[in-house]
């Protein structure tokens, strides 16, 4: 019996000692984070995501510009003499026609006294020319009525004799010529006319000249000139520098702007595409405006297209010459469908981004278009519900389980 009961004891030890494993077991199993379940979501990594989103994109080019005046014009003599008035200044305000100058030129004076002279004679040549015509044309009709009265008194009756009716024949005849020499004198006095009076206009439309005038409103940006100066007619051969501009008058209402567009984008861009405008000294304020033309050629040397973008600058805040930033905005596509820049990766194989379906990381092809503002436009392999990680960087190998979490687009 005692060997029973010891045996029975035993039994007990064995069996009290599993249990305790057994409860040790599961302290164990329930105290270590290591061996929970691998599916449960809140022991997963965490991965940012983010939802494709339909937003405007475009081309933008980034290129240097210059300021220049709307128009632009130097102001040259057009006759030869000696300054007797300089009216402005650079930065004088001018308006279409005013006076700006004036040249002393008195011969030419002298020589317009002169061709009127001439052409009063010439007027008075003519009147004498017209009123001979007059008297000549009396006189024929009269000489052809005699020759016609003396024909008809001597017809078959001899009362006037052959050599009276030779006389009076040859009277008319006269008379006649004589009006043809004086349609010819009236005529060549008529054009002595004409001559004296082109002479007397091209005199005074050079005496014009001695006024040098604005050609439209604008500003005086450069004076070259005083008061005293002999200036020369400038012409096409005349280079000395007496034969130089006197004035250039600016138009800066307008103000265009001048910049390069490269063959590549050449094909992207259109008249009224938009365009920002950041001038030196103005600490990067923008000026909006819109492509208002370009030159349909490229230069053969740069391969770049010459454009320009007109500014209204009614305060004349902006100047000619001024270097400039500008950021012209071409293709513009309304409505994309885009992903941030880091959420699209590339590699030999193509673009691509990670996605997550059921719960696991999962690679897909993706078709990019523009680059725009941080985000890139994709035009194939997505849709508007797609969830995509926010970042191709640092992301599990495909099929890893994982959690994702959406996160907030900041652009």
């Amino acid at each position: 019996m005692k060997f029973t009961n010891r045996t029975g004891i035993k039994v007990l030890v064995v069996v009290v000692s599993v249990a305790a494993a057994g409860i040790v077991a599961d302290w164990r199993l329930a105290a270590s984070p290591s061996l929970v379940s691998p599916w449960k979501p809140d022991n997963l990594p965490r991965i940012e995501v983010v939802r494709p989103r339909r937003v405007t994109v475009a081309q933008r080019l980034q290129t240097n510009a210059t300021l220049e005046a709307f128009e632009d014009t130097d102001l040259f003599a057009k006759v030869s003499g000696y300054l007797s008035d300089v009216r402005v200044d650079i930065g004088d305000h001018v308006k279409a026609g005013q006076v700006l100058a004036v040249i002393d030129v008195p011969e030419m004076k002298q020589e317009l006294a002169e061709a009127k002279a001439q052409l009063a004679s010439k007027q008075s040549s003519l009147e004498s020319a017209r009123r001979q015509l007059d008297h000549n044309k009396a006189d024929l009709t009269l000489q052809s009525a005699l020759a016609k009265d003396r024909d008809q008194l001597g017809e078959g009756r001899g009362f006037i004799s052959d050599r009276t009716l030779d006389q009076v024949h040859a009277n008319a005849e006269i008379a006649k010529a004589d009006l043809g020499v004086a349609e010819a004198n009236r005529d060549l006095a008529a054009n002595q006319v004409d001559v004296a009076a082109a002479t007397v206009e091209k005199i005074k439309t050079l005496l014009a000249y001695t006024q040098i005038v604005a050609p439209f409103d604008g500003v005086v940006a450069r004076r070259q000139v005083n008061r005293g100066d002999l200036v020369q007619a400038a012409t096409a051969t005349r280079t000395t520098p007496s034969a130089g501009s006197l004035f250039t008058v600016q138009r800066i209402d307008i103000i265009r702007v001048f910049c390069d567009v490269p063959e590549n984008d050449v094909p992207h861009l259109h008249v009224g595409d938009p365009a920002i405008v950041k001038p030196s000294g103005f600490d990067g304020k923008p000026f909006i405006g819109k492509v208002t033309r370009f030159s349909l050629r490229l230069d053969p040397e740069t391969r770049n297209m010459r454009t320009e973008i007109d500014l209204p600058n009614p305060d004349e805040r902006l100047y000619p010459g001024t270097y400039a930033e500008v950021s012209l905005e071409m293709n513009r596509r309304p409505d994309a469908l885009t992903l941030p820049s880091a959420a699209v990766g590339s590699d030999g194989d193509g673009s691509f981004v990670y996605t997550i379906i059921d719960n696991r990381i999962t690679r897909l092809a993706v078709m990019t278009g523009l680059t725009d503002s941080g985000r890139i436009e994709v035009t194939a392999g997505l849709s508007e519900q797609t969830v995509v990680v926010a970042s191709t960087k640092g992301v599990p190998p495909p099929r890893t389980a994982v959690h994702p979490q959406m996160v907030r687009q900041d652009s």
